[in-house]
């Protein structure tokens, strides 16, 4: 941890790590706003899907290996809303839900959100 005034100092002699905390507190700030986002203006059911479609992308894969609490934490919601989520989702032939995962067993990019909306990659 470094003081204020200590702070102050180094960055003033040295640009690069007063640009560097401050691109760091900015990404910050935007990811906290992004999740205030989706948190006021969408509905849980399309914020999973866009994590699911998301983290599909991400990982190349249409398995998902993270549990309803892993979900839940980096949605910032509860797992109890995750999983009643899933087992929708299960219940309309979405995903299959197991221990410790989500597949993915359709294309349901189109289904879900009628095309690009939200920015999805359908």
């Amino acid at each position: 941890m470094v003081s204020g005034p200590a702070f102050a100092a180094v960055s003033q002699r040295n640009p690069d790590i007063r640009i560097f905390a401050l691109e760091t507190a900015v990404s910050r700030f935007s990811d906290v706003m992004w999740v205030m986002q989706q948190v006021l203006f969408m509905s849980m059911d399309k914020r999973l899907a866009i994590f699911l479609s998301d983290e599909s992308a991400r990982t190349g894969s249409d398995t998902i290996a993270l549990t309803c609490g892993q979900i839940a934490r980096y949605m910032g919601s509860a797992r109890e809303v995750v999983s009643r989520m899933l087992k929708y989702f299960a219940g309309e032939g979405i995903v299959e839900v197991s221990r410790g995962g989500v597949t993915i067993l359709k294309l349901w990019c189109s289904w879900f959100f009628g095309g690009k909306e939200y920015g999805v990659n359908c």
